[in-house]
């Protein structure tokens, strides 16, 4: 068989810094990632976890990067005349795993390009919606609780008195002092119903996140093909590369994470006893 020997350049200079859009299986790069919780009130440690997820997969994605520096530090440390020596032999061998190779390259570098551009547009609409969308919480839970918040402020004008020289307002007795907890327990009970359709199962914030995650994330992370093809390169070269594997579909978990902190981060603190009892 006479093999074009544009042929075998195209394919052999196929390097490791090609750019793969390789999904790993989805426990790699989702495992540590922290699911949004379904609570209305901050301080639950979502924030801290997401932290700690984060940071975990630094750590995976360092040491991915470096397996992959190996894997480039071979395939770099052999000649030209030997790439394409082993190269035309695997054609030779192999001509319709090496076409396949080849179109599979040219197919994979389209659609990255056109995942791409419908990720950015998703994005910049998402962001959009998001702000939208805490706009509207802040508004509807501001709402939900002003009512209850009046009563408090009433009660607190009418039953307390200003203590030592700072003039602190506290209340003289047990009984005024309980109905004052009760009024905070049905503020946090106001500001939970008002925050259900956002925060809770299937609210909007979760309905968000599904969306941004399928719409950017899957998107920029592609498929398999990527490190399908990369590792086939590595074995035309007849070299060991059978754990390399991008860092994208890490770093993507990584941002996803980040994002969706942020997103939750309009959550409010419960609220508690901010006028002590005077003993």
């Amino acid at each position: 068989m006479k093999t074009s020997t544009h042929l075998i350049g195209a394919i052999a200079f196929v390097t490791v810094t090609t750019v793969v859009s390789a999904q790993a299986t989805p426990s790699d790069h989702w495992k540590l990632v922290p699911a949004p919780p379904t609570s209305c009130f901050a301080g639950d440690g979502f924030s801290e976890k997401v932290d700690a997820a984060r940071a975990a997969i630094d750590v995976e994605v360092e040491a991915q990067r470096k397996i992959n520096e190996v894997a480039r530090a071979r395939f770099d440390a052999m000649d030209m005349m030997e790439r394409s020596r082993r190269m035309q032999a695997f054609m030779m061998k192999n001509p319709q795993a090496a076409m396949k190779m080849m179109q599979a390259e040219q197919a994979a570098g389209t659609a990255v390009q056109a995942a791409i551009t419908e990720a950015n547009a998703s994005s910049a609409r998402l962001e959009a919606e998001l702000k939208q969308l805490q706009d509207a919480f802040r508004g509807a839970a501001e709402q939900a609780v002003k009512p209850v918040v009046a009563k408090q402020k009433q009660l607190i004008d009418a039953k307390t008195i200003a203590v030592g020289e700072a003039a602190i307002s506290m209340f003289t007795t047990a009984a005024d002092y309980a109905q004052y907890v009760q009024l905070i327990a049905e503020e946090n009970a106001a500001y939970e119903r008002a925050c259900a359709p956002f925060f809770g199962a299937n609210g909007s914030f979760h309905k968000w996140a599904s969306s941004y995650r399928t719409e950017v994330v899957d998107k920029l992370i592609g498929d398999n093909s990527g490190d399908a093809i990369m590792i086939m390169q590595m074995q035309a070269m007849d070299l060991p590369g059978g754990n390399y594997r991008s860092t994208n579909p890490l770093q993507q978990a990584n941002e996803f994470a980040r994002r969706v902190r942020e997103a939750w981060s309009v959550r409010l603190n419960k609220a508690a006893p901010r006028v002590e009892l005077k003993k």
